[in-house]
């Protein structure tokens, strides 16, 4: 036999369990690092089991982990249909950085 104490407490638990239930992150990037934009398409790496984030409006591919987020270097990412354009990118990129 279960008291009124019994189910308040019981249904305080299930209420706290649904406030605190973990939920999946739908937009961890709100916009690109790079451009500023928030068109990214995700890019999944099956072999690392990651998903990167390419930007559609500029073709920097980006890892977000532990609340960082760093750039993806196109060579890492075999078998990527994106990874000519994203090379081209980048070794734009590092190309102006080293002329400074």
């Amino acid at each position: 036999m279960s008291t009124s104490m019994e189910n308040a407490s019981l249904d305080g638990a299930a209420e706290r369990s649904k406030t605190h239930e973990p939920t999946m992150i739908r937009r961890p990037l709100d916009h690109c690092p790079a451009c500023g934009k928030s068109r990214f398409q995700p890019i999944v790496d099956l072999d690392e089991e990651l998903v990167h984030f390419l930007c559609a409006s500029c073709s920097r591919c980006w890892r977000v982990e532990l609340g960082f987020v760093q750039r993806v270097p196109p060579a890492t990412c075999d078998g990527c249909p994106q990874r000519e354009q994203c090379t081209q990118v980048y070794l734009l990129d590092h190309a102006s950085a080293d002329a400074y």
